[in-house]
């Protein structure tokens, strides 16, 4: 059994007691699969904001087309601004502070379509991944890299968009589910719609591993954007660990929405932190940005 959002519950599961919809065994649909009918804000291609139509990912082109999301993922990224699909935004690049137990430091977080990811603190700690592989300029990385790999890169709200465009399959599972113990009088929000996702398995990649991780996606209902991206393992006798990266003070700069600040927390403890302080979108750099 697998939990979720223990303490997010939908007003009418509250209601009726049926608790038992947050203990789920993953069921992974088919490929492209949308469960359920959410709110259609737009689709990534088209007109205005996204360009004209293009060959999408899935069709074996560079860009998110109007194929290649679920309709509930094609929303958000419509509402974060429709990145990703055109030549002149194909990448966003983030730069901020990041603290963890190695102390505070400068970092900058590059995302490009189809699929490149970089972490870079200047001109020492590097890690990237190109689609095929997460490197390091370290040389191998360390499961002391995993909360930067997952929360600044797999687990961004563009970092999901993108493994959703290369394949995947996802299902609603709640919609306006709150984050309280669902008895706090007159309660005004936020309501989140959870959405359970998982990637297509891919070559060279462990499952479990970052880009290849079942996780649950929780969209906060009043602005359309990602509040929270978590996931929860349960390995044999032991309690579920929970982590989750949380996305907080969304800021919008031109046409973009984009994250304030992004905290992993393991267990309930703080372990990463990333106040963004520059933010920006443009076209993709060469293939060898991607190599740390």
């Amino acid at each position: 059994m697998r939990e979720l959002y223990p303490r997010c519950i939908p007003e009418a599961v509250r209601r009726t007691g049926l608790f038992a919809v947050f203990a789920v065994t993953l069921l992974v649909p088919m490929k492209g699969q949308t469960v359920g009918n959410p709110p259609v804000v737009g689709a990534p291609g088209g007109s205005g904001a996204t360009g004209s139509p293009i060959a999408g990912i899935l069709q074996g082109g560079s860009l998110v087309g109007p194929g290649d999301l679920p309709t509930v993922f094609g929303s958000v990224l419509q509402v974060m601004g429709g990145r990703l699909t055109t030549a002149a935004n194909a990448q966003i690049t983030l730069t901020g502070t990041t603290i963890d137990s190695a102390g505070t430091r400068q970092g900058t977080v590059t995302i490009q379509a189809p699929y490149q990811f970089s972490y870079r603190e200047g001109s020492g700690k590097a890690i990237t991944f190109n689609g095929t592989a997460v490197q390091s300029s370290a040389g191998s990385v360390t499961a002391a890299d995993a909360p930067i790999v997952e929360s600044l890169l797999a687990l961004m709200p563009d970092g999901v968009m993108l493994q959703a465009a290369n394949g995947g399959g996802v299902r609603r599972i709640a919609t306006h589910a709150r984050i309280d113990d669902g008895k706090t009088a007159n309660y005004m929000g936020p309501y989140l719609t959870v959405l359970e996702f998982a990637p297509t398995k891919r070559n060279g990649l462990a499952w479990g591993s970052a880009f290849q991780q079942e996780l649950f996606v929780a969209v906060d209902e009043k602005t359309g954007l990602v509040s929270e991206v978590r996931r929860s393992v349960k390995s044999g006798e032991a309690p579920v660990k929970v982590t989750q990266t949380q996305f907080q003070n969304w800021f919008q700069q031109g046409t973009q929405w984009y994250p304030g600040k992004i905290v992993r927390l393991e267990g309930g403890i703080q372990t990463l932190s990333f106040e963004i302080e520059t933010a920006n979108t443009g076209t993709a750099s060469a293939l060898q940005a991607f190599v740390p």
